[in-house]
């Protein structure tokens, strides 16, 4: 993946009081993020799913989390190549209540793990519904790694 296809270096939301990791040991702890690309949330990336946003409209905005997470995992290690696995994976999903597909939503970032960490980005996992979630967003995800 080339750089041009990252976003922006995420923040912490306007008004939002919280951290965007905390390290203990070598466990890194990441907070829930979501689908924005710098300071905005993408349009197709809004509602719930699958009414305002599609299955795949929420894969794609579930990886787009997961590069973000990646990218506040580099702003507290400065590399990934720090990165010894993937623990955990926390996943919600803004959705209908008869919706009830929410892994193949955060396989998004499953997939996208994997596919940077190899058998090391594998990892446990929760897809859970949700009724809303902040500004918006179709997903949210938290995630916790191993550092070597």
């Amino acid at each position: 993946m080339a750089i041009k296809d990252l976003p922006p270096e995420p923040v912490v939301p306007p008004n939002c009081n919280f951290v965007m990791y905390r390290q203990v040991g070598k466990m890194l702890i990441l907070s829930g993020y979501g689908p924005l690309w710098g300071s905005n949330v993408p349009k197709k990336f809004q509602g719930k799913v699958p009414k305002d946003v599609t299955v795949k409209e929420g894969y794609n905005a579930s990886k787009l989390t997961a590069m973000n997470l990646l990218l506040i995992t580099r702003q507290a290690i400065k590399t990934l190549d720090k990165v010894d696995k993937i623990i955990s994976v926390e996943g919600f999903v803004n959705s209908q209540p008869s919706f009830t597909d929410h892994p193949s939503v955060i396989n998004g970032c499953s997939d996208f793990l994997v596919e940077v960490f190899g058998t090391n980005g594998h990892h446990t996992r929760s897809a859970i519904g949700s009724n809303s979630l902040a500004f918006g967003i179709s997903v949210e995800i938290s995630m916790t790694l191993l550092l070597k």
